[in-house]
C-alpha cells in the first residue's frame, strides 16, 4: 500500500479530510422515510431517535408547553455538552410540535457527530419531509450519503443546498470530494476554493485542495495548498504525507523525507520515499534512500533490505528468489 495513501484514493475523495469522510458506513436507504403514527408512551412516536440514557434520568423535568421552549432548553443543554439532554428535550419538542423541522435538523446533527449514521439520515429525512428547502439539512443528509457511497443522490441534495444558500462551506467541500472522484478537477478545485471563502479555512479543506491540484498535475499548487494547511495545523499528519509525496515525484527526495519525518520515524520515512521512488521507475534512487534506511536502523534492516533487493533483480543485478 502506498505510505502516502489519501482519503482520495481509498475511494472517497480528497476531503475527506474536514469531513472526516469513510468507506462502507452502514446509512440507511435512499428510500423515503414516513412519518410515524403518534403513541401514547415515553418521549412518544419520536422515541426511536433516542439513544441516550435512560429517559427515567430526565423524569423529574418540567413539562414544556412549546416546541420553541423545548428547543431552547436543547440548546442550552448542548451547550453545556449535555447532549443526552439535548436530544432528549428535542425530541419532546416534537411530542407537542410532531414533525418541528428544527427540532428533528438537531437531532439529527446530534447522531451525526455521534457516529450514528441511521439515526441522523432517519432524522434530516423526516426533517426535509417537514422543510424540503433547509440548506443545513440537505448538506448533511448529502455528506452522509457521501460516506456511503451513494454519490448521485448525496450531489442532487448537495447541489440543491448550495442553491439555496452558496455560502454552506461544507456543502461545497463535499461536493469538490465528488467532483474529484469523477476526475473533474476544475470544479473541485472551485467547490474547495468555495468552501474556504465561505468558511473556516481549516487543514482539511487546504488538503483537498492541494490533493485535487496533484492529481490534476498541479505540483508546485498542490505544495502551496498543503503548505497552507500546515500553517492552520503543524500537526496535520495527512498533510506532511501528501506534502511529501509531490516531493517524491518531484525527485525531491531530501525535502521529502524531512517532511515524512514530521510524523513517523526517519529511517522507515527512508524506506517510504525509496518505494514510491521505485514504483516511479527512479531504481538508483531508491537503491540509495533503502540504503540509507538500513544504515540507520538495524531493526529496520529486513524490511529495506527486502526492498533494495527488489530493486536489484528489476535492475538486473540479482536473480529472482
Amino acid at each position: 500500500m502506498n505510505p502516502w495513501m489519501s482519503d482520495s484514493e481509498r475511494g472517497l475523495g480528497a476531503a475527506a479530510l474536514a469531513l472526516g469522510l469513510a468507506a462502507g458506513l452502514a446509512v440507511a436507504s435512499a428510500g423515503c422515510v414516513g412519518l410515524p403514527s403518534k403513541v401514547a408512551t415515553g418521549l412518544g412516536a419520536f422515541s426511536e431517535l433516542y439513544d441516550g440514557k435512560s429517559e427515567v434520568a430526565f423524569a423529574t423535568q418540567l413539562p414544556v408547553t412549546s416546541a420553541p421552549e423545548a428547543i431552547a432548553r436543547g440548546d442550552l443543554a448542548g451547550a453545556g455538552g449535555d447532549l443526552d439532554r439535548a436530544l432528549f428535550e428535542y425530541i419532546r419538542a416534537l411530542s407537542v410540535d410532531e414533525g418541528n423541522a428544527e427540532a428533528l435538523y438537531k437531532i439529527g446533527l446530534i447522531h451525526a457527530g455521534r457516529g450514528n449514521q441511521r439515526l441522523a439520515e432517519m432524522a434530516f429525512r423526516w426533517s426535509l419531509q417537514k422543510a424540503p428547502r433547509n440548506a443545513g439539512a440537505l448538506t448533511e443528509l448529502g455528506i452522509l450519503l457521501l460516506k456511503n457511497r451513494q454519490y448521485a443522490p448525496a450531489k442532487q441534495n448537495l447541489t440543491q443546498a448550495v442553491g439555496l444558500d452558496d455560502r454552506i462551506s461544507r456543502a461545497h467541500n463535499a461536493l469538490g470530494v465528488i467532483a474529484d472522484l469523477d476526475h473533474d478537477y476544475s470544479n473541485a478545485q472551485y467547490h474547495y476554493q468555495k468552501a474556504l471563502d465561505s468558511g473556516p479555512r481549516t487543514p482539511s479543506v487546504f488538503n483537498n485542495l492541494g490533493y485535487s491540484r496533484y492529481l490534476s498535475g498541479q505540483w508546485d499548487g498542490a505544495i502551496a495548498a498543503y503548505r497552507q494547511a500546515l500553517l492552520s495545523d503543524p500537526n496535520y499528519v495527512l498533510a506532511w504525507r501528501n506534502l511529501s509525496l509531490v516531493y517524491t515525484r518531484q525527485g525531491r527526495y531530501t525535502e521529502a523525507v524531512e517532511a515524512l519525518s514530521k510524523v513517523q520515524d526517519l529511517p522507515k520515512s527512508y524506506n517510504d520515499v525509496g518505494y514510491v521512488a521505485m514504483v516511479e521507475g527512479k531504481l538508483d534512487d531508491a537503491q540509495r534512500l533503502f540504503a540509507e534506511a538500513k544504515r540507520l536502523s538495524p531493526d529496520f534492516y529486513t524490511l529495506a533490505d527486502t526492498n533494495q533487493r527488489r530493486v536489484e533483480i528489476m535492475q538486473g543485478h540479482a536473480a529472482a528468489p
